[in-house]
């Protein structure tokens, strides 16, 4: 029994009915580029016989270890490496080999989800400028009595290998913010890279933060392979005549076409639209400037 199930990807994959950039075919095997591999070379080598881990049939298992062992040969260092169950980070439910080159140096720990999304979260909080902005991450009780802004935007799905472009926000936001007291950023990633365990807590706690912020900063590098923002366009929708709601939509995006219509849609509404994530932070923080002085002079 496994926790596969909706439609296995895998088998899609295998059968033709789903995209991926194959490297390497075997009459019963077939190697391919993971989405956002961890390092330079990084190889998925996956049976076509759907088999949900290494230890659910040995023939499929030493078949597949034989072809990702060619692929091995090839690589002066290297890991090769599967799992099975959540617990050691398995998500999708069809066998499959990691088949990742290393080179000194490149800082990668293993495995590389949850640890790595750990390490890197833990760099970015110990990056914050403590005395200019407080991050607060989903799900995280959300403060009263500070400027607020909200980083709305697509989301990178957990250990699937995609930068977030949140980091770079919350330091252009420390870099700019002049306040006395300390900004508070709320995004909705998670600390450490903990998922939520109900989606109503995720979502409940996004409309929270997004009611709290005095400015709801969405920035949107449209790229419907890795960050398709569907969820990001319901949430503009809602937050498009608050008055609070900023756009920055970057023409150089790998699918700045799917982002025609929210811009429409801000011109509509007198939403400032930027260019650039610099110009999307200093339109937010300028809301945010609007809005306590507006707040003072009632």
């Amino acid at each position: 029994m496994t926790n596969q199930t909706a439609p296995c990807p895998f088998c899609a994959i295998v059968a033709g009915d789903a995209p991926a950039t194959v490297v390497r075919r075997w009459d019963d095997v077939i190697a391919i580029r993971p989405r956002g591999g961890v390092t330079d070379g990084h190889v998925l080598v996956i049976p076509h016989t759907h088999v949900a881990d290494a230890g659910a049939d040995r023939t499929v298992s030493a078949r597949t270890m034989e072809c990702a062992s060619e692929l091995m040969a090839e690589h002066l260092d290297a890991n090769m490496i599967t799992s099975k169950g959540a617990a050691a980070t398995q998500s999708v439910y069809h066998l499959h080999i990691h088949v990742v080159p290393r080179s000194s140096g490149d800082g990668l720990p293993l495995p590389w989800t949850p640890q790595q999304e750990a390490a890197k979260a833990k760099a970015e909080q110990d990056a914050e400028p403590a005395d200019k902005v407080n991050v607060v991450y989903a799900r995280e009780d959300i403060p009263t009595g500070t400027s607020a802004v909200f980083l709305a935007g697509p989301t990178p799905r957990a250990g699937d290998g995609v930068e977030s472009w949140r980091p770079a926000a919350i330091a252009e936001l420390a870099a700019r913010w002049t306040g006395d007291k300390p900004l508070t950023v709320l995004t909705p990633e998670s600390r450490g890279g903990k998922r939520a365990k109900h989606y109503d807590d995720q979502v409940g706690w996004e409309t929270a933060a997004r009611r709290r912020a005095d400015a709801i900063l969405y920035w949107i590098p449209r790229d419907l392979k890795t960050l398709p923002g569907f969820t990001t366009n319901v949430e503009f929708g809602l937050d498009v005549s608050t008055g609070r709601a900023v756009l920055g939509a970057p023409p150089d995006c790998p699918n700045p076409e799917r982002n025609r219509y929210l811009v429409y849609v801000a011109h509509r509404y007198g939403v400032p639209v930027c260019d650039s994530l610099d110009d999307t932070v200093t339109a937010a923080l300028a809301l945010v400037a609007r809005t306590h002085t507006t707040e003072d002079t009632l």
